[in-house]
């Protein structure tokens, strides 16, 4: 401390003066008894009148302006928390905020904030700071990485954005963010330009940027104990849940327990469940950070239901969860004569086998006869069929019905279609009777194939016993999908309704060709797979996916907490989408056909702690922010404001005084 900042804090004693002053005058009078005194009226004594405090309040304002005075000749000492910009020569700022809306900012800090609340009052602060000519950009750095407001020096503009900012439960994706940050503020003219993290650091940040990186919130990365439920499904007789805590001290204790939201319909033999709120059963949690898998056993039958961690920690949103039914996988059926279509060694057929060799979290279920009712289509998005000898006219309705709810499937047409019954056609993936006959090409075209990428080329040398003819019995609207090497169509693709069917001209059969064998199989298959999800939609997703639809379909979405969520239809596109950012269940009602859906959590949000270190490697060679700040410009105006009551209060006395003498 030096003398100038002393001597403007001894200013502060000068306060105590007049109080002083004024209780040194006060002394005791000497009192002595006179015995007439008591025919005489009692008066005030004159001196101790003169020493009474007449006006404390006004006092009381003299004093606080002469400590604020003091204070304020020692300004360079007092300091406030509170962002604000350096500027270099005072020019102009380029400001890109990058602030973290993942799911980790939920959590509460020691102070009672959530990390997200501090993170948009630290924006607010650097707002403040700005003037005209900074320009600022804002970037939200939960997965994936968005601008939300390109740079712009309408500083009105910037604030109505940032109050309009949500969190969210993404994952976060922090070096996406900073790369959008640098691209935002990069071309602008001004020679100062700066990027500020608000994150809490739990993920990787770049080490190196061009533009000078600071992240000034140190609170933020504080570590905070957390366990929470990533994903709960129903398999079979049990639940099983899957839980990520971020540290073994955050499990400690801990149960996991399944609870009966809604029960289901009573079971033919009149079992129930129980009512709403009763407790299905508990698994205790491992003692140790990571995510761990646990079961807990479930009565039959059983309705919605929820699963809950017991205890506390500092993000309570994520210890409770829907319970996914099993339907909750993209369902996936399959319709085969297993003598056809198994292989030599036995086990599952070559088509259930190579579904399930694409690792896609689907469910698959076999059907030896194209069921006849759409109720025991609802659970599949796609069907495929293999080597048909027709459809008939009960399976067909069903089908079609169940194809124009947005559903997709394939048939692979092999030498049973020439074995048609009587009244069994092939609509809706042909017109009439489809032949089949031998034939010399050699395979199909893999120019006429690129939706199957680089597997195209494997199909090019099938050297097939024979194929189906698709040109002459293709429906309406259907298109060629690929060409033998001949140029008749090796699969065709038509729309029913909302729906989709694709037809091959080869079956899953060894007997007459190596195509399911071939990675082009595994691709077609795959193919199919996309469009029955990008139609019927994920049965589980991760938070901050995009769903699609149909664009001239109506959709109703409520997510959690019955919140309805709107679709945005983009310009030139075929479709609509929605981005869901939050975890929980969805009831998603297309054209009538309503269906649930699941959000979840990504486990690497739950299970990454913030990396104080990297906060440091991200801040560049000079401090582009101040996280103290020179207090003198509030404490000027505290002593305005206390010399403006003090002359109130003077103004006030005077009017007193002369109503009292009129």
């Amino acid at each position: 401390m030096s003398f100038v900042f002393a001597a403007a804090l001894a200013i502060a004693v000068l306060a105590s003066l007049p109080v002083l002053a004024h209780l040194l005058r006060r002394s005791t009078a000497e009192e002595r008894e006179f015995p007439a005194a008591h025919l005489v009226p009692t008066a005030q004594p004159v001196a101790r009148k003169r020493r009474k405090l007449e006006d404390r309040a006004l006092l009381a304002a003299r004093f606080l302006l002469i400590l604020a005075l003091a204070v304020l000749g020692a300004t360079p000492l007092v300091r406030c928390s509170r962002l604000s910009l350096e500027r270099d020569g005072g020019a102009s700022v380029a400001l890109a905020l990058v602030l973290d809306d993942s799911h980790s900012m939920r959590t509460q800090m020691p102070d009672g904030k959530r990390r997200w609340d501090a993170a948009v009052g630290g924006a607010r602060e650097l707002l403040d700071a700005a003037r005209n000519g900074d320009a600022i950009a804002i970037v939200l750095a939960g997965k994936p990485a968005r601008l939300v407001m390109p740079a712009t020096t309408d500083l009105d503009q910037v604030r109505e954005t940032l109050s309009d900012l949500k969190i969210s439960d993404r994952s976060t994706d922090l070096d996406a963010a900073v790369k959008l940050a640098e691209a935002s503020v990069a071309p602008l003219p001004h020679k100062d330009r700066r990027i500020v993290l608000l994150s809490d650091l739990a993920g990787r940040v770049p080490k190196a940027t061009k533009i000078p990186l600071t992240a000034p919130l140190e609170a933020l990365a504080k570590s905070a104990a957390d366990c929470g439920i990533v994903s709960a499904v129903r398999l079979g007789r049990r639940a099983t849940l899957r839980v990520a805590c971020n540290s073994s001290s955050a499990a400690k204790g801990r149960t996991a327990t399944i609870v009966l939201t809604e029960a289901a319909a009573p079971a033919a033999d009149g079992a129930t469940t129980g009512k709403s709120g009763e407790e299905l059963g508990q698994v205790p949690l491992e003692h140790r950070g990571g995510v761990q898998e646990l079961n807990v056993e479930l009565p039959v039958p059983v309705g919605r239901m929820n699963a809950t961690l017991s205890g506390r920690d500092a993000l309570a949103e994520n210890d409770t969860a829907p319970v996914a039914p099993e339907s909750g996988k993209l369902g996936v059926g399959v319709v085969r004569d297993a003598a056809t279509t198994s292989v030599v060694t036995g086990g599952a057929t070559i088509i259930e086998q190579a579904l399930a060799s694409l690792q896609r979290d689907i469910g698959i279920f076999p059907h030896q006869l194209l069921p006849d009712q759409t109720a025991a289509l609802n659970q599949h998005a796609l069907l495929i069929i293999d080597d048909p000898a027709g459809l008939v006219a009960e399976a067909r309705i069903a089908l079609t019905e169940w194809l124009k709810r947005g559903r997709v499937a394939i048939t692979l047409v092999g030498p049973r279609a020439e074995a048609a019954p009587l009244g069994s056609t092939f609509e809706p993936f042909a017109r009439g009777a489809l032949r089949w006959q031998k034939t010399s090409a050699h395979g199909a075209d893999p120019a006429s194939l690129s939706m199957l990428g680089e597997a195209s080329s494997s199909l090019k040398d099938l050297e097939p016993n024979g194929r189906a003819l698709l040109a002459a019995a293709m429906p309406p609207e259907g298109e060629v999908l690929g060409k033998w090497d001949d140029g008749e169509p090796f699969a065709t693709v038509a729309p029913v309704g909302r729906g989709l069917v694709l037809t091959t001209s080869l079956p899953a059969s060894l007997a007459e060709s190596d195509f399911p064998l071939r990675p082009g199989f595994l691709a077609l298959l795959s193919h199919a797979l996309d469009e029955a999800e990008r139609r019927a939609g994920p049965r589980r997703s991760i938070a901050g996916e995009t769903w699609t639809f149909p664009a001239t379909a109506n959709v109703v979405l409520r997510g959690p907490g019955a919140t309805q969520l709107q679709t945005a239809r983009n310009a030139g596109a075929d479709d609509q989408t929605v981005v869901v950012a939050e975890a929980g269940r969805y009831s998603v009602d297309v054209d009538g056909d309503i269906t649930e859906r699941f959000v979840h959590y990504a486990e690497e949000e739950l299970t990454l702690l913030p990396s104080p270190q990297d906060a440091q490697d991200a801040i560049g060679s000079r401090v582009a922010v101040q996280s103290k700040v020179d207090a003198s410009r509030e404490l000027a105006l505290l002593c305005l404001l206390l010399f403006g009551v003090e002359v109130g209060l003077r103004a006030l006395r005077s009017l007193r005084k002369a109503a009292l003498s009129a």
